[in-house]
């Protein structure tokens, strides 16, 4: 037996992180995942209102619409602070992107696929710790939310369901420990957090935290709780906190969470973030990126932008548009592709056609073994 769809928004902005099934040790997952689950989406969650955003392209993060914020609120990813400048929604979606004025060093790949129901999940969020135990009829049903302790935490789950909303689909998990150990189940602030399924070794961001099922201990409004629950038969749920059915059923009936769905909305988040870029969604930024090893690169079919080089230097050759004054190009070099910094190019105009010039930019590369170029064209 299915209960009804039945939210509660997670937007308490203090509160931290994911219940386990198996476990209430506070300290158990609060670091990176690793074996089969390295690199499953820890590396692409940033601190966002004192949650989780989770970056989508090179200057794009998404979160939870319910959560808030404004365009001047910071972003801090990976140690650096990033200024919103811009956001985008869709009416009846939770799902809120923003645009930030830097550029991130990496960006999660998006689950294009819509086969969800069945794959397994790793899920990051900043809700409670689990708390103490909760009995009906002297039997164990599941776990109060607990103390808040400012951790990062991560779980496992399965997608159990399509749930359709206001419009829009919400991937629906129970906690009814199917995902073996690291079970869990969400609580209050952990909206916004990243849910990830890996696709052919490739983890990818699916979903985004959203909300979780709702229940009272008899059918009065004032009897409303919230827990993590994996038996809920004996308790009442309620579309309208009027109307009340007990959920009844042979056997255990576990409460789940929602997760806003990626998949369904890849035409909208492509609209925001590059409507002309990363088509496949394989994580590559938008930005044309060059490297130097112990051979020139050139770059691809279009021709400019392309590198060089020049007796003790590296040359990124590149056009810019003289008329548009609200336009910047910068050369920026990294030795590892994750730390940028400016290149600090010596720059000559090679060429002039109308209002478009062919730039040179030269880097010193004495003495260095591996550098890597990008241009980076900001409006």
């Amino acid at each position: 037996m299915r209960k009804a769809v039945l939210l509660l928004l997670l937007a308490i902005p203090s509160a931290r992180s994911v219940i386990l099934f198996d476990t209430g040790d506070p300290t158990a997952n609060t670091t990176a995942p690793t074996g089969d689950l390295a690199n499953s989406g820890w590396q692409y969650e940033g601190n966002w209102l004192g949650l989780i955003g989770t970056p989508v392209a090179s200057n794009f993060f998404i979160a939870a619409a319910h959560i808030g914020g404004a365009v001047g609120d910071i972003f801090v990813y990976q140690g650096v602070s990033y200024t919103t400048v811009k956001s985008f929604s869709q009416t009846g979606s939770d799902l809120l992107i923003w645009q930030v004025n830097g550029i991130f060093p990496s960006f999660a790949p998006l689950y294009t696929k819509e086969d969800e129901v069945g794959q397994g999940l790793i899920d990051f969020g900043h809700g409670t710790q689990r708390g103490s135990e909760i009995y009906l009829n002297s039997t164990l049903r599941g776990w109060a939310w607990g103390p808040v302790d400012g951790v990062q935490r991560w779980g496992e789950n399965n997608v159990f369901s399509v749930v359709p909303y206001s419009g829009h689909d919400l991937l629906y998990s129970t906690f009814d420990q199917s995902a073996g150990p690291n079970e869990c189940h969400l609580s209050t602030g952990d909206s916004s957090g990243g849910m990830f399924i890996n696709d052919g070794g490739i983890w990818k961001l699916a979903g985004i935290n959203y909300a979780v099922d709702d229940l009272y201990t008899g059918p009065d409004p004032s009897t409303h709780f919230v827990a993590a629950i994996f038996d809920a038969r004996g308790y009442y749920m309620s579309d309208d906190g009027t109307t009340f059915t007990q959920i009844t059923g042979d056997n255990p009936v576990p409460t789940g969470f929602y997760c806003s769905r990626i998949s369904s909305e890849l035409g909208w988040i492509e609209s925001v973030i590059d409507p002309t870029g990363d088509p496949d969604h394989d994580g590559m930024p938008n930005l044309l990126e060059y490297a130097l090893h112990s051979n020139p690169i050139v770059s691809d079919a279009s021709n400019l932008p392309q590198v060089g080089r020049e007796d003790n230097f590296l040359t990124l050759t590149y056009t810019q548009v003289t008329t548009a004054t609200d336009i910047s190009y910068v050369v920026e070099r990294s030795s590892d592709l994750v730390s940028w910094t400016t290149a600090n190019a010596q720059t000559e105009t090679i060429g002039t056609n109308g209002n478009v010039e062919t730039i040179e930019a030269k880097v010193d590369v004495t003495d260095t073994n591996v550098l890597f170029l990008r241009l980076r064209v900001t409006r």
